[in-house]
């Protein structure tokens, strides 16, 4: 893989002379951008390097711009290190996706036939597919943020690189610096087109689901769900705003919600143990999983 070539960096440094005002010149502020630049700190060395190429020292605009190139295509190198690991980002959003279809299948069928306890269950299905798809969302809205800050580091690379090469055509690290770094800008453009393609199947599926959920609540009678069970508009409250399926303090599925004893005991008469386990660990013929046994993978945070 082609890498930036450092061999011109830091590579000259000016003895200043002693300071005759209280404001350094260019290449007081060039030397100070370099340093910063070799101790890794970013943000001051950039703070530097822009003063001195802003400066009318004519030896020290094309260093500066050159090492000012350097400064930025690090930071974006730094801002992408919280990114993780792409394809496992694609992968995920995929499967949320192919989750989310599977549910609104479900979903369907179970409108269809209209028994309540197919319903339910379908309905308890569409919710923990719908989370997946909101996580989906969020990690990807976090990952677009952070290509869009590191594309904006390497564009200002690109562009430091070329004037310090108008600058200085003998600087031919320069010329490659630059096409390295716009190669790098291409593998980022691919990538955040893949998830804006997959971003844009993810809003689609939430929409489809949510539709869905609308008309099944409409199938469960207002007795079985609470009394502030209406349709969800804000995602931050979605999970208060849902009628909620077990029982109090033992059974429950998904969330924190708690529905009476007596609603409890008439799930357990009337519901079929095909369709809803009520949260119990039994495995076999007629098992259904509850929403954590039923997610494909255990996911230990933003890897990503």
């Amino acid at each position: 893989m082609s890498r930036i070539n450092l061999r011109h960096f830091a590579t000259l440094l000016f003895v200043a002379a002693p300071a005759l005002a209280s404001q350094p010149g260019p290449r007081e502020l060039y030397n100070e951008g370099v340093m910063r630049l070799a101790k890794g700190e970013l943000r001051d060395a950039e703070m530097s390097l822009r003063r001195a190429a802003g400066g009318d020292a004519d030896t020290v605009q094309p260093l500066a711009l050159y090492n000012l190139g350097h400064v930025r295509f690090r930071q974006g190198e730094e801002t992408l290190k919280g990114e993780g690991n792409r394809q496992q980002l694609l992968d995920s959003s995929a499967a949320a996706v192919a989750v989310a279809e599977e549910a609104i299948r479900n979903s369907g069928r179970a409108l269809e036939g209209d028994m309540l306890q197919e319903i339910i269950a379908a309905y308890m299905d569409a919710r923990a597919a719908r989370k997946d798809l909101r996580f989906s969302r969020d990690e990807t809205s976090r990952m677009m943020g952070l290509i869009g800050s590191a594309l904006e580091r390497w564009r200002r690379s690109v562009g430091d690189f070329h004037s310090a090469l108008e600058l200085d055509a003998a600087n031919g690290d320069a010329k490659i610096n630059a096409a390295v770094v716009e190669r790098k800008i291409a593998e980022l453009l691919k990538f955040k087109k893949q998830l804006e393609q997959q971003s844009e199947q993810v809003a689609q599926e939430r929409e489809k689901i949510k539709d869905m959920m609308k008309k099944m609540r409409g199938k469960i009678p207002k007795e079985i769900q609470r009394e502030s069970d209406d349709e969800e508009d804000d995602d931050d409250d979605e999970e208060k705003k849902e009628p909620q399926i077990g029982e109090r303090q033992q059974q429950r599925l998904g969330s924190d919600r708690e529905v009476s004893q007596d609603l409890a005991r008439w799930l357990k008469e009337t519901m079929k143990r095909r369709t809803m386990s009520l949260g119990t660990k039994q495995e076999g013929e007629g098992f259904r999983p509850t929403e954590e046994q039923r997610k494909p993978m255990q996911r230990k945070g933003r890897d990503w």
